[in-house]
């Protein structure tokens, strides 16, 4: 048996199967039954029918009440059970009496069977199509009405079964595969393909689109018209998106303008994408099979090839840095960015292959090296800007210096004068120090000079310093200067500009008329200076930001002060170095700011520890000083400074150019030489190598270049020249001292 959606129509029960009677016999009263035997079955059929248990309560009942009979029996016959169709019809006599009874037997056991393997077939059937794991359907070949649908397809498209039957094939197709759907399903139909086998899209009920393989198969009548046709229907959606992400992926593999390359684990070349055949300078029908990846690279870089890289590419599974390619025509050296790895089996892990992303970086590179050419332009540029603006402020500050060792600062506006060049001078000369390398302050890498300073004239320079400026915003300035003992540890001129930039920052943003005050306290084992202004205040944000670089806040007055935002910034980088910290503390906007900055108080326990310079020569020893060499071509500088140093009573000879400086040298024999760099003809590194030839031993001649250049290229190239020392311009009077008294 078919099962019904399967079955063209219902059979009527008389179109069962045709059944042969085995027997036909005639039963009479007395219940003896006569079999009517044939020629070609001439033995008795069924012998023990009458001995049944069944047969003759039935006779009996047929005889008494005239009425047929019809059972089914079962009748065990030589070890075999036979199923019987016992057919009794009453014999009427003349009188209309009842005289016998007709006997017809059909053996039903062989058509029991068939009807028991089909019912068994349509069980395994219903079972195999409803529990299928792929999508299966029966469909009305002329309409393509779905006629029955397992669960699986309802998942795949998304519906009820109840919704789906009934429904067209053709709508649940999505609109552009339709036409081409059709005329596949009418060549399978008039059997011009051997079946319906095609890809396509379905529309599920939520609108998404499902891929789908579909193979149907047709069950024909006699006539081979197609009656139903069975289908099976696979979700194909992963895979086909895995596909178009593959076309995609080659698509960009192929376009894209790095190399990218597969080599097997032999090392041989399988797979390069046109941009890397073109850098390497490969022609795209050239086979690459027989090309090893040590061929891309430079015979002086194969050793770090095979000892480096490709190891880690085994090992580790990766390897990515810049390294050079050859070019295969040129031989010439290509700059990338050389990124390979191992491919793994994703299940098994087991390597399969070796691949590469690499990108051609000769403009970056070119780039690179336009920067740092540019960077060392700017880097000369500021050195000889540092130079030139030195040269004249040395003998600036020798005059002062001078001024200063001859007494004629008796009268107090004279010594405010000397005193004021003296600070500004040698704040000039750090600021230039800055300029030279900005990147100094922003990364922490300024270099401190302590020295014993009185906290008490650090606070009174300070105020001095921006006394204009609160004068200028009509400001009340109170300084409440510290007890004269107080005393610190640390650089007269950084320590000044903290406290500078903390003033300068509470200046602009006071409103004009606010009041600032400089209040001073022991506090444990620091000095606490505290800043204090009435002016705008500041919220919690903006405390958090305070000290970060180029931040600015609304200045309070209508100007700007023009700063970078790196003052307080600065600031507390040097707190922090000097072992202190600056902080900054505001109840709110509208309620003023304080910053405090904190500092370790000097002791002599500490001091005891320390080699600086003292802030008075010492009395010189008795005997005589030692002899002193200046090289410079700038006649102020040279003449200042020799000026200087024979008001301190050192014996100075004077030279303008490299030969007088020789000649000079070997008539005088000068204990120590204050040479220039930078002048003409033979410059100062080349007069210091003739005069370390001459004068091997520095306790003999002490070499030491006095220089506007300052950066740590020139100091390299100083000592290499045979400098024992490498000073920059101007050089402070207690520095010269130390210089000269460290000759013994």
């Amino acid at each position: 048996m078919l099962p019904d959606s399967l079955a063209p129509s219902s059979p009527a029960p008389s179109e069962r199967a045709i059944q042969v009677p085995v027997a036909l016999g005639v039963l009479d009263t007395a219940l003896c039954l006569n079999w009517l035997q044939t020629s070609t079955d001439p033995k008795t059929p069924l012998p023990g029918l009458t001995t049944s248990a069944e047969f003759m309560p039935l006779a009996r009942q047929v005889l008494a009440s005239g009425q047929p009979v019809r059972q089914t029996l079962a009748l065990d016959e030589a070890g075999c059970t036979h199923r019987l169709d016992l057919i009794l019809t009453p014999m009427l006599g003349p009188q209309g009496e009842t005289a016998g009874a007709f006997v017809g037997v059909l053996d039903l056991t062989e058509t029991l069977r068939v009807e028991q393997a089909l019912r068994e077939s349509e069980t395994q059937f219903r079972l195999m199509f409803d529990l299928a794991t792929v999508g299966m359907a029966v469909i009305e070949p002329s309409t393509r009405r779905v006629l029955r649908v397992n669960q699986r397809l309802c998942r795949i498209l998304g519906y009820e079964a109840g919704e789906l039957l009934g429904m067209s094939f053709q709508d649940l197709t999505h609109p552009e595969d339709r036409w081409h759907d059709r005329r596949r399903f009418r060549r399978a139909v008039l059997q011009l393909d051997t079946d319906y086998f095609t890809e396509k899209r379905y529309v599920r009920k939520d609108g998404t689109v499902v891929w789908a393989l579909v193979n149907a198969t047709f069950i024909r009548d006699a006539n081979g018209d197609p009656v139903r046709a069975v289908a099976a229907i696979f979700d194909i959606t992963d895979r086909r998106e895995a596909e178009t992400r593959a076309r995609d992926l080659a698509a960009v593999v192929e376009s894209s303008s790095d190399f990218i390359g597969i080599a097997g684990l032999d090392r041989r070349g399988l797979y390069i994408n046109p941009a890397g055949r073109s850098l390497v300078g490969l022609d795209a029908e050239q086979d690459i099979t027989e090309i090893r990846i040590e061929d891309f690279f430079m015979p002086e870089d194969l050793e770090q090839l095979r000892q480096s890289i490709l190891p880690a590419m085994e090992t580790a599974g990766r390897w990515a840095g810049e390294f050079r390619f050859r070019h295969f025509v040129t031989g010439e050296p290509i700059d990338v960015f050389y990124d390979a790895l191992r491919i793994d089996d994703p299940n098994t892990g087991r390597p399969l292959h070796y691949a590469t992303v690499t990108r051609d970086i000769r403009t970056e590179k070119a780039a690179e090296q336009a920067l740092r050419e540019a960077d060392r332009r700017k880097d000369e540029f500021l050195a000889v800007l540092g130079h030139e603006l030195r040269n004249p402020m040395a003998p600036i500050r020798h005059a002062v210096e001078i001024l200063r060792a001859l007494g004629v600062d008796g009268d107090p506006r004279i010594r405010w004068a000397i005193e004021v060049l003296d600070r500004q001078t040698a704040h000039m000369g750090r600021l230039l120090d800055d300029l030279l390398d900005v990147s100094r302050i922003v990364q922490g890498r300024i270099e401190l000079e302590p020295v014993e300073l009185r906290v008490r004239e650090l606070v009174q320079q300070a105020a001095d310093g921006v006394r204009a400026l609160m004068e200028e915003h009509r400001h009340r300035f109170v300084c409440r200067l510290p007890a004269p003992g107080w005393r610190v540890l640390g650089d007269p001129v950084r320590l000044s500009q903290i406290l500078l930039n903390i003033l300068v920052n509470a200046a602009n943003y006071t409103p004009p008329g606010g009041e600032i005050r400089i209040d001073s306290r022991i506090e444990g084992d620091s000095v606490l200076i505290q800043v204090r202004d009435n002016g705008q205040g500041m919220t919690a944000e903006q405390l958090d930001s305070l000290f970060g670089l180029f931040t600015r806040g609304p200045h309070a007055g209508d100007a700007d002060s023009g700063g970078l935002g790196l003052g307080l910034a600065i600031a507390r980088r040097l707190a922090d170095l000097h072992g202190g910290c600056l902080e900054a503390r505001s109840e709110g906007l509208g309620r003023g700011t304080e910053l405090c900055l904190r500092l370790p108080i000097f002791t002599c326990a500490r001091s005891a520890n320390l080699n600086e310079p003292p802030d008075c020569p010492n009395v010189s020893p008795a005997g005589e000083k030692p002899r002193v060499l200046v090289v410079d071509d700038d006649p102020d500088v040279v003449d200042a400074l020799a000026m200087l140093l024979e008001i301190l009573g050192y014996p100075v000879d004077v030279a303008r150019s490299g030969p007088q400086a020789l000649e000079l040298a070997q008539r005088q024999c000068p204990r120590v030489a204050l040479l220039d760099i930078g002048i003409p003809g033979m410059d100062g590194l080349e007069l210091a190598r003739r005069l370390r030839t001459q004068y091997p031993d520095p306790k003999r001649l002490k070499l030491v270049a006095l220089t506007g250049l300052g950066h740590e290229q020139a100091r390299e190239r100083s000592l290499a020249a045979g400098f024992d020392e490498h000073l920059v311009k101007p050089l402070g009077r207690q520095a010269l001292l130390a210089l000269l008294e460290s000759l013994g």
